[in-house]
């Protein structure tokens, strides 16, 4: 019966479009990541006229969001229908009718359904170039945003830089839980520990800027007795009354985020905000634009003590955003552990950061060439061959051992 009404469904749309392109989009409302990365992906993709015939876009989203804010600012210029049961019959109909995602590559000219499951990473590096931010606050809401700074200790007209670490508290959805029956669930190689972010605040602070520790949950509290290091995560946002604007509003407007892997980065990102990651793990997940900087977790071989190369790790299926379960498994059972940031390495990728966006920062001689050898660790036609923006200089410079692979490490790989 399902599979009736979608072909209806489907044909209908089809039909009507002879007239007018009708598109219809389902917003994944239920992830952080995904409901500000995906989407702005899409206006902005929209705003450069990447259809050259005109379509009426009707996005549907459930009534429950991770983040009413986003919605509400979509809503002001786009047209959202907010059903349970029509996204979920909707999404019923569109997998019937797409069970190869494949499918999706065509939307533009040949289906009526909008592709919004992903948000160019790895996929279009240019439109998040191209269009500047989809998204903006209305008068009344800065004004309201202004407060919660100024509630928060920081003066007006004040810079501050938004920082956040991924632990064990923190899921992109509400409705994923980590089991607490799978080891990698449970110690989750995405997760590091803010604690390894305090003397990067604390220079921050002394370069006279304040720091917002953000997020929507946190494990335990930043440990800095610092006045200028505010822990909104774990000790003012359930005092807010508004919290998922203030979420919104506090990464929209800092100078710059330093974060992780976690998908409330796009927080920021959405608004061209400049970028900073540490405890990027696996290889693909780098910057997303050409002001981001971007530091890697290292992989760490018990059995020989000693690092892996960044080469190694790609042959073991590293050179993706994600490690699926059997990658994880096997790189445990072959004894190599994931190996987070030092305080160190932080510190000095946002110096660097501030460096750059201040315009002070000058790079060494070598510098252009070892960012060549990093994209050079991937296969030819990988998409991190074109990555917008640049790894730590630093980080580099400290392990230039691992962007080469000795051909005696490459015959033990088999």
């Amino acid at each position: 019966m399902l599979q009736i009404i979608s072909w209806i469904t489907n044909n209908l749309l089809l039909f009507l479009s002879k007239f007018i392109k009708i598109r219809i989009g389902l917003i994944p409302y239920r992830s952080i990541g995904r409901i500000a990365g995906n989407l702005e992906y899409y206006l902005r993709e929209k705003a450069l006229g990447a259809s050259a015939e005109k379509t009426f876009d009707i996005l549907f989203s459930g009534t429950r969001p991770v983040n009413h804010q986003i919605l509400k600012m979509i809503d002001r210029n786009f047209r959202i229908i907010k059903s349970d049961f029509a996204w979920s019959l909707l999404t019923k109909i569109q997998s019937t009718l797409f069970v190869d995602s494949n499918r999706f590559s065509d939307r533009l000219d040949v289906t009526p359904w909008i592709d919004l499951s992903h948000s160019g990473f790895l996929v279009e590096w240019d439109i998040w170039q191209q269009a500047g931010p989809q998204l903006s606050f209305s008068s009344a809401e800065h004004v309201v945003g202004k407060k919660i700074l100024m509630n928060l200790g920081v003066p007006e007209g004040q810079e501050y830089v938004c920082i956040h670490a991924r632990d064990m508290d923190y899921t992109d959805s509400p409705d994923y839980e980590r089991n607490p029956n799978d080891q990698f669930s449970m110690y989750d190689f995405r997760d590091c520990n803010i604690d390894t972010y305090v003397p990067a605040a604390e220079w921050l602070v002394e370069q006279g800027l304040w720091v917002i520790r953000v997020g929507h949950q946190a494990k335990g509290p930043i440990h800095s007795n610092n006045p200028r290091i505010i822990d909104y995560a774990f000790e003012h946002r359930q005092l807010i009354e508004n919290p998922e604007f203030a979420d919104v509003y506090l990464q929209a407007h800092c100078k710059f985020f330093l974060g992780c892997t976690a998908g409330i980065y796009y927080l920021s990102h959405i608004f061209d905000v400049p970028m900073a990651f540490v405890n990027m793990v696996p290889l693909a997940e780098s910057g997303r634009s050409s002001h981001d900087l971007f530091i890697l977790k290292k992989y760490w071989n018990t059995c020989e003590e000693r690092f892996m190369s960044f080469h190694e790790m790609v042959l073991r299926g590293a050179d993706w955003n994600r490690l699926w379960y059997d990658q994880q498994k096997a790189i445990a059972d072959e004894g190599i552990v994931i190996v987070d940031n030092t305080a160190d390495e932080i510190l000095l990728l946002v110096q660097e950061m501030l460096g750059r966006l201040n315009n002070s920062w000058v790079d060494n001689p070598a510098d252009p060439a070892l960012q060549a050898l990093l994209r050079n660790v991937f296969p030819a036609n990988h998409p991190m061959k074109e990555f917008p923006g640049y790894a730590g200089s630093e980080f580099l410079r400290q392990n230039e051992d691992l962007l080469h692979t000795k051909r005696v490490q490459m015959e033990t790989i088999k």
